[in-house]
């Protein structure tokens, strides 16, 4: 009945806030098998689960309990709509960022399944615009988004989304490589040999927000010769990386920097982003001579060896960065021309199973030969302009993390 389960959650709740670890073990171990059940999601929440499981995720003096916290914690946060959002609403006003941001920070290479589950729960709390402001508005000083004079900076310390970009770019937090082909797509966000990779998801969400685009595309001032790169710029490699949650993530990420129209003519001519985002759309088609004038040679050295991006919310977020880089006007869509995208473009069609990356992939090829045709001066900018403007002028969050299983990854929209 439902008193008997009601009673059921208040003493789950209660073990949960004990003092012994073998009970406060037991209970974590208990919720993890209730998460599983949709149904039964709400009903943990309503009945206060979320607060005890944040501050056993916190204390990391017994790791077996703050492991199954944060799991299950990433499993209330990814499940039904109604629930999730409950989930991150309570979470956020309980100050969870500060906390997880906090236990990142402090933990050690052995902690490495805590640091993966906890950047899982990171990034679906910033999926919301609160969540992003939480970790973008509060850790991000001035200097990030403006230019100051240098003597101010040195007595800050330095945000948080630096810190957690150190650690996302040092290989020695990688445990072990893995070999993701042989694993299905909806068991990626499990696989805990390289934690910091849904840092990658957590700032596709921060450039949700100006701020966060501004940080990622600020340019440091650097002493001496040595030319100094922006968070961006250092981050576009990634789109080649093995490992297809970092990929996605960072795909994404350069998807809402290229709502910056101002910013088209330097990420096309100094960051040459038109190659780093064609290479992964580029498969193992042979190309004759005519096709390869003006292309990027690392678009074709590879030959039949090539392989296209396996997933397919990368190939969206990819294609999408193509096209606002069209609407950016007609000088844009002229260096993507010469760069010859349409070709790499056309063939990444022939093989594209996923509609709406094909129906984007047509959009791009219809505006860049549009101008070729000599359609009147202007006319092809109000077309790229009406037609984008209602589908991609938001910014997009991540999907979420999720911690699952076949059976209910079937019923995720």
């Amino acid at each position: 009945s439902n008193q008997d389960s009601s009673s059921v959650y208040k003493d789950l709740v209660q073990f949960l806030q004990a003092s012994r670890v073998d009970l406060k073990l037991e209970a974590t171990k208990a919720v993890l098998q209730v998460v599983t059940d949709r149904n039964e999601v709400l009903q943990l929440i309503e009945h206060g689960v979320l607060l005890p499981l944040l501050r056993i995720a916190s204390d990391t003096s017994d790791s077996a309990c703050a492991e199954n916290a944060l799991q299950a914690l990433l499993y209330l946060s990814s499940s039904t709509e109604q629930a999730t959002n409950r989930c991150i609403d309570e979470l956020l006003q309980n100050k969870a960022v500060p906390r997880l941001v906090e236990l990142i920070l402090g933990s050690t290479r052995s902690q490495h399944k805590q640091v993966n589950f906890a950047l899982g729960l990171l990034a679906n709390l910033t999926r919301t615009e609160q969540g992003a402001l939480e970790l973008v508005g509060k850790t991000l000083p001035d200097y990030a988004v403006k230019e100051v004079d240098e003597k101010d900076i040195e007595d800050k310390s330095r945000p948080t989304m630096e810190l957690l970009l150190d650690r996302y770019f040092n290989l020695q937090y990688i445990i072990d490589t893995v070999d993701y082909s042989s694993h299905e797509p909806y068991e990626w966000d499990t696989l805990d040999k390289d934690p910091y990779q849904h840092f990658a998801a957590i700032l596709m969400n921060a450039t949700q927000l100006k701020a966060g685009r501004q940080f990622v595309m600020r340019i440091p001032r650097q002493e001496g010769d040595e030319r100094a790169q922006s968070v961006l710029e250092r981050l576009l490699p990634q789109l080649q990386t093995s490992n297809p949650i970092r990929r996605r993530g960072i795909s994404g990420m350069v998807r809402n920097v290229c709502l910056e129209t101002e910013a088209a003519w330097w990420l096309l001519n100094e960051l040459k982003l038109a190659s780093h985002l064609l290479y992964p759309l580029a498969g193992p088609e042979e190309l004759d001579l005519d096709e390869k004038q003006g292309m990027d040679p690392d678009l074709w050295l590879q030959g039949p060896d090539k392989v296209r991006e396996i997933d397919t919310a990368t190939r969206l977020h990819l294609v999408e960065s193509m096209l606002l880089l069209c609407a950016s006007g007609r000088k844009s869509r002229e260096t993507l021309r010469v760069a010859r995208s349409y070709v790499i473009l056309k063939y990444c069609d022939m093989t594209e199973e996923d509609e709406p990356v094909s129906e984007r992939i047509n959009e791009c090829v219809q505006y860049l030969r549009r101008d070729e045709e000599g359609a009147e001066e202007g006319s092809s900018d109000r077309m790229v302009e009406e037609a984008t403007r209602k589908r991609l002028q938001l910014a997009l969050a991540s999907t979420q993390v999720a911690s699952k299983t076949a059976a209910d990854y079937d019923d995720v929209d």
